[in-house]
Protein backbone atom coordinates (compact mmCIF):
# COMPACT_ATOMS: atom_id res chain seq x y z
CA UNK A 1 0.00 0.00 0.00
CA UNK A 2 2.88 2.39 0.82
CA UNK A 3 4.40 1.93 -2.63
CA UNK A 4 1.10 2.17 -4.49
CA UNK A 5 -0.03 5.31 -2.66
CA UNK A 6 3.22 7.16 -3.30
CA UNK A 7 3.43 6.33 -7.00
CA UNK A 8 -0.26 7.02 -7.54
CA UNK A 9 0.25 10.36 -5.80
CA UNK A 10 3.07 11.18 -8.18
CA UNK A 11 0.87 10.64 -11.23
CA UNK A 12 -1.89 12.73 -9.69
CA UNK A 13 0.38 15.66 -8.87
CA UNK A 14 2.43 15.47 -12.06
CA UNK A 15 -0.12 14.66 -14.73
CA UNK A 16 -3.26 16.27 -13.34
CA UNK A 17 -1.80 19.20 -11.40
CA UNK A 18 1.13 19.85 -13.73
CA UNK A 19 3.86 19.75 -11.07
CA UNK A 20 7.43 19.15 -12.26
CA UNK A 21 8.34 16.15 -10.08
CA UNK A 22 10.89 13.39 -10.75
CA UNK A 23 9.54 9.86 -10.70
CA UNK A 24 12.92 8.26 -9.98
CA UNK A 25 16.02 9.59 -8.24
CA UNK A 26 19.31 8.04 -9.36
CA UNK A 27 21.31 8.52 -6.15
CA UNK A 28 25.06 7.94 -6.51
CA UNK A 29 26.41 7.63 -2.99
CA UNK A 30 30.02 6.98 -3.86
CA UNK A 31 32.44 6.24 -6.67
CA UNK A 32 34.34 3.79 -4.45
CA UNK A 33 34.12 0.18 -5.55
CA UNK A 34 35.79 -3.15 -4.86
CA UNK A 35 35.75 -4.03 -8.59
CA UNK A 36 37.21 -2.33 -11.66
CA UNK A 37 34.66 -3.18 -14.35
CA UNK A 38 35.64 -2.38 -17.91
CA UNK A 39 32.27 -0.89 -18.77
CA UNK A 40 32.17 1.51 -15.81
CA UNK A 41 33.41 5.11 -16.06
CA UNK A 42 32.88 5.84 -12.36
CA UNK A 43 35.22 3.68 -10.26
CA UNK A 44 38.28 5.46 -11.71
CA UNK A 45 37.02 8.68 -10.09
CA UNK A 46 37.21 7.27 -6.56
CA UNK A 47 39.59 8.90 -4.11
CA UNK A 48 39.24 12.44 -5.36
CA UNK A 49 37.32 15.23 -3.65
CA UNK A 50 33.55 14.95 -3.72
CA UNK A 51 33.52 11.26 -4.61
CA UNK A 52 32.02 9.85 -1.39
CA UNK A 53 28.91 11.33 0.18
CA UNK A 54 28.65 12.00 3.90
CA UNK A 55 25.68 10.92 6.02
CA UNK A 56 24.54 14.50 6.56
CA UNK A 57 24.64 15.37 2.86
CA UNK A 58 22.90 12.12 1.91
CA UNK A 59 20.09 12.72 4.41
CA UNK A 60 19.73 16.33 3.30
CA UNK A 61 19.40 15.34 -0.36
CA UNK A 62 16.99 12.52 0.43
CA UNK A 63 14.83 14.82 2.53
CA UNK A 64 14.78 17.41 -0.27
CA UNK A 65 13.70 14.82 -2.84
CA UNK A 66 11.03 13.49 -0.51
CA UNK A 67 9.60 16.94 0.20
CA UNK A 68 9.49 17.55 -3.55
CA UNK A 69 7.29 14.49 -4.09
CA UNK A 70 9.73 12.04 -5.70
CA UNK A 71 8.41 8.52 -4.89
CA UNK A 72 11.32 6.25 -5.91
CA UNK A 73 15.02 6.42 -5.03
CA UNK A 74 17.64 4.04 -6.44
CA UNK A 75 21.03 3.99 -4.71
CA UNK A 76 23.99 3.47 -7.03
CA UNK A 77 27.78 3.71 -7.04
CA UNK A 78 30.53 2.72 -7.28
CA UNK A 79 29.31 0.03 -4.95
CA UNK A 80 26.60 1.52 -2.72
CA UNK A 81 26.39 -1.44 -0.33
CA UNK A 82 29.97 -0.69 0.78
CA UNK A 83 29.10 2.91 1.66
CA UNK A 84 29.89 4.02 5.21
CA UNK A 85 30.31 7.30 7.06
CA UNK A 86 31.76 6.79 10.51
CA UNK A 87 29.56 4.25 12.27
CA UNK A 88 26.77 4.67 9.71
CA UNK A 89 26.32 1.97 7.07
CA UNK A 90 24.32 1.63 3.89
CA UNK A 91 21.62 -0.24 5.80
CA UNK A 92 21.20 2.77 8.10
CA UNK A 93 20.74 5.03 5.09
CA UNK A 94 18.31 2.62 3.43
CA UNK A 95 16.16 2.59 6.56
CA UNK A 96 16.24 6.39 6.66
CA UNK A 97 15.12 6.49 3.02
CA UNK A 98 12.32 3.95 3.51
CA UNK A 99 10.69 6.28 6.02
CA UNK A 100 10.50 8.94 3.29
CA UNK A 101 9.97 7.23 -0.08
CA UNK A 102 7.39 4.90 -1.54
CA UNK A 103 10.08 2.61 -2.92
CA UNK A 104 13.78 2.34 -2.08
CA UNK A 105 16.06 0.30 -4.34
CA UNK A 106 19.75 -0.28 -4.87
CA UNK A 107 21.99 -1.62 -7.60
CA UNK A 108 24.94 -3.76 -6.54
CA UNK A 109 27.75 -5.76 -8.08
CA UNK A 110 26.70 -8.64 -5.85
CA UNK A 111 30.04 -9.23 -4.15
CA UNK A 112 28.83 -8.42 -0.63
CA UNK A 113 26.00 -9.93 1.41
CA UNK A 114 22.66 -9.19 -0.23
CA UNK A 115 20.82 -8.59 3.04
CA UNK A 116 20.15 -4.86 2.92
CA UNK A 117 16.74 -3.41 3.94
CA UNK A 118 15.72 -2.07 0.54
CA UNK A 119 12.39 -2.75 -1.15
CA UNK A 120 14.20 -3.82 -4.33
CA UNK A 121 17.75 -5.00 -4.98
CA UNK A 122 19.22 -5.20 -8.49
CA UNK A 123 22.29 -7.43 -8.88
CA UNK A 124 24.39 -6.89 -12.00
CA UNK A 125 25.33 -10.04 -13.92
CA UNK A 126 26.88 -9.42 -17.32
CA UNK A 127 27.24 -12.80 -18.96
CA UNK A 128 28.15 -16.39 -18.26
CA UNK A 129 31.20 -17.15 -16.11
CA UNK A 130 34.10 -16.34 -18.45
CA UNK A 131 32.50 -13.26 -19.96
CA UNK A 132 31.27 -11.87 -16.65
CA UNK A 133 34.69 -12.47 -15.13
CA UNK A 134 36.39 -10.62 -17.98
CA UNK A 135 33.99 -7.69 -17.67
CA UNK A 136 33.62 -7.63 -13.87
CA UNK A 137 36.94 -8.40 -12.21
CA UNK A 138 36.56 -12.16 -11.84
CA UNK A 139 33.54 -11.91 -9.55
CA UNK A 140 31.14 -14.44 -11.13
CA UNK A 141 31.31 -17.31 -8.62
CA UNK A 142 31.02 -15.02 -5.61
CA UNK A 143 28.09 -13.12 -7.13
CA UNK A 144 26.22 -16.31 -7.99
CA UNK A 145 26.75 -17.73 -4.52
CA UNK A 146 25.50 -14.51 -2.94
CA UNK A 147 22.41 -14.57 -5.16
CA UNK A 148 21.71 -18.21 -4.31
CA UNK A 149 21.97 -17.57 -0.57
CA UNK A 150 20.04 -14.30 -0.54
CA UNK A 151 16.69 -14.05 1.21
CA UNK A 152 15.99 -10.54 -0.05
CA UNK A 153 12.26 -10.41 -0.86
CA UNK A 154 12.62 -8.70 -4.23
CA UNK A 155 15.94 -9.43 -5.92
CA UNK A 156 16.30 -8.85 -9.65
CA UNK A 157 19.22 -9.68 -11.92
CA UNK A 158 20.17 -6.75 -14.12
CA UNK A 159 22.00 -7.35 -17.40
CA UNK A 160 23.76 -4.64 -19.38
CA UNK A 161 24.13 -5.93 -22.92
CA UNK A 162 27.28 -5.08 -24.84
CA UNK A 163 29.20 -6.39 -27.83
CA UNK A 164 30.97 -9.04 -25.72
CA UNK A 165 28.02 -10.55 -23.87
CA UNK A 166 24.77 -10.15 -25.84
CA UNK A 167 25.02 -13.58 -27.45
CA UNK A 168 24.94 -15.16 -23.98
CA UNK A 169 21.67 -13.53 -22.94
CA UNK A 170 19.54 -16.63 -23.46
CA UNK A 171 21.78 -18.91 -21.40
CA UNK A 172 22.10 -16.32 -18.66
CA UNK A 173 18.35 -15.69 -18.41
CA UNK A 174 17.69 -19.43 -18.32
CA UNK A 175 20.25 -19.89 -15.55
CA UNK A 176 19.21 -17.08 -13.21
CA UNK A 177 15.47 -17.53 -13.74
CA UNK A 178 15.84 -21.04 -12.32
CA UNK A 179 17.24 -19.63 -9.06
CA UNK A 180 14.51 -19.37 -6.38
CA UNK A 181 15.88 -16.09 -5.01
CA UNK A 182 15.58 -14.26 -8.36
CA UNK A 183 12.25 -12.54 -9.00
CA UNK A 184 13.01 -11.44 -12.55
CA UNK A 185 15.52 -10.03 -15.02
CA UNK A 186 15.85 -6.47 -16.30
CA UNK A 187 17.89 -5.51 -19.34
CA UNK A 188 19.58 -2.37 -20.56
CA UNK A 189 22.25 -1.61 -23.17
CA UNK A 190 25.80 -0.40 -22.66
CA UNK A 191 26.20 3.33 -23.18
CA UNK A 192 29.52 4.79 -24.40
CA UNK A 193 30.27 7.59 -21.91
CA UNK A 194 33.69 8.04 -23.55
CA UNK A 195 35.30 8.57 -20.18
CA UNK A 196 37.90 5.82 -20.42
CA UNK A 197 35.65 2.74 -20.25
CA UNK A 198 36.08 -0.14 -22.71
CA UNK A 199 34.59 0.33 -26.21
CA UNK A 200 31.68 -2.06 -25.75
CA UNK A 201 28.85 -0.35 -27.63
CA UNK A 202 26.68 -2.55 -29.81
CA UNK A 203 26.64 -1.92 -33.54
CA UNK A 204 23.17 -1.20 -35.00
CA UNK A 205 23.01 -4.78 -36.25
CA UNK A 206 24.05 -6.20 -32.86
CA UNK A 207 21.59 -3.92 -31.10
CA UNK A 208 18.75 -5.25 -33.25
CA UNK A 209 19.81 -8.86 -32.70
CA UNK A 210 20.24 -8.41 -28.94
CA UNK A 211 16.87 -6.75 -28.43
CA UNK A 212 15.15 -9.27 -30.69
CA UNK A 213 16.65 -12.02 -28.52
CA UNK A 214 15.35 -10.30 -25.37
CA UNK A 215 11.88 -9.96 -26.89
CA UNK A 216 11.84 -13.63 -27.84
CA UNK A 217 12.80 -14.67 -24.31
CA UNK A 218 10.04 -12.51 -22.87
CA UNK A 219 7.44 -13.89 -25.27
CA UNK A 220 8.56 -17.42 -24.47
CA UNK A 221 7.67 -16.90 -20.83
CA UNK A 222 11.00 -16.08 -19.22
CA UNK A 223 10.77 -13.40 -16.49
CA UNK A 224 12.17 -10.50 -18.52
CA UNK A 225 10.50 -7.58 -16.78
CA UNK A 226 11.08 -4.92 -19.44
CA UNK A 227 7.95 -4.29 -21.47
CA UNK A 228 7.84 -5.44 -25.08
CA UNK A 229 7.16 -1.81 -25.99
CA UNK A 230 10.30 -0.69 -24.17
CA UNK A 231 12.53 -3.29 -25.81
CA UNK A 232 11.16 -2.52 -29.27
CA UNK A 233 11.52 1.23 -28.70
CA UNK A 234 15.22 0.85 -27.91
CA UNK A 235 16.01 -0.70 -31.30
CA UNK A 236 16.19 2.64 -33.09
CA UNK A 237 15.54 5.01 -30.15
CA UNK A 238 12.56 6.79 -31.65
CA UNK A 239 10.69 6.97 -28.33
CA UNK A 240 9.90 10.30 -26.71
CA UNK A 241 12.28 10.85 -23.80
CA UNK A 242 10.72 12.56 -20.79
CA UNK A 243 14.04 13.16 -19.11
CA UNK A 244 12.53 15.35 -16.38
CA UNK A 245 11.19 12.17 -14.81
CA UNK A 246 14.75 11.47 -13.63
CA UNK A 247 16.68 13.25 -10.90
CA UNK A 248 20.42 12.65 -10.60
CA UNK A 249 22.34 13.03 -7.36
CA UNK A 250 26.12 12.75 -7.41
CA UNK A 251 28.52 11.87 -4.56
CA UNK A 252 29.48 15.54 -4.14
CA UNK A 253 25.85 16.28 -3.30
CA UNK A 254 25.07 17.95 -6.61
CA UNK A 255 21.52 17.47 -7.88
CA UNK A 256 20.11 17.93 -11.36
CA UNK A 257 17.06 16.85 -13.31
CA UNK A 258 17.19 15.21 -16.71
CA UNK A 259 19.46 12.97 -18.73
CA UNK A 260 21.48 10.42 -16.76
CA UNK A 261 24.57 11.10 -18.88
CA UNK A 262 24.64 14.89 -18.62
CA UNK A 263 27.76 15.99 -16.71
CA UNK A 264 28.85 12.32 -16.60
CA UNK A 265 29.85 11.79 -20.23
CA UNK A 266 29.05 12.67 -23.83
CA UNK A 267 25.31 12.84 -24.55
CA UNK A 268 24.35 10.92 -27.71
CA UNK A 269 20.62 10.18 -27.70
CA UNK A 270 20.87 7.86 -30.71
CA UNK A 271 23.03 5.50 -28.61
CA UNK A 272 20.88 5.60 -25.48
CA UNK A 273 20.64 2.26 -23.73
CA UNK A 274 18.86 3.38 -20.57
CA UNK A 275 15.76 1.23 -20.72
CA UNK A 276 14.50 2.46 -17.31
CA UNK A 277 14.10 5.96 -18.75
CA UNK A 278 12.27 4.60 -21.79
CA UNK A 279 9.95 2.59 -19.55
CA UNK A 280 9.30 5.58 -17.29
CA UNK A 281 8.60 7.77 -20.32
CA UNK A 282 6.17 5.21 -21.69
CA UNK A 283 4.43 4.80 -18.34
CA UNK A 284 4.06 8.57 -17.99
CA UNK A 285 2.35 8.55 -21.39
CA UNK A 286 -0.01 5.90 -19.95
CA UNK A 287 1.08 3.22 -22.41
CA UNK A 288 -0.20 -0.15 -21.14
CA UNK A 289 3.05 -2.13 -21.54
CA UNK A 290 5.32 0.18 -19.55
CA UNK A 291 2.61 0.76 -16.94
CA UNK A 292 2.27 -2.99 -16.39
CA UNK A 293 6.06 -3.43 -16.32
CA UNK A 294 6.36 -0.71 -13.70
CA UNK A 295 3.66 -2.31 -11.59
CA UNK A 296 5.37 -5.70 -11.77
CA UNK A 297 8.76 -4.27 -10.83
CA UNK A 298 7.83 -1.73 -8.17
CA UNK A 299 4.43 -2.74 -6.79
CA UNK A 300 4.01 -6.51 -6.99
CA UNK A 301 4.40 -8.49 -3.78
Amino acid sequence: MRRFAGIAGFFLKSRLLGRDIPLIASFKLTYRCNLACGACPFHVLAGGPGTHMTWDVACSRLDSLSRGGCPIVVFEGGEPLLWTDGSRTFSDLARHARRRFSCVAATTNGTVALDVPTDILWVSVDGMRDTHNALRSGSYDLVMENIRSSVHPRLYVHVTLNRRNWRELEGLVQKVSAMPSVRGVTIQLFYPYKQGEEPLALSPEERLSALTKALRLKRNGYPVLNSAWGLEAMIDNTWTCRERLLANINPDGGMQAGCYVRDRGEVACSQCGFTPVAEASGAYALLPGPLLAGMRIFLAR
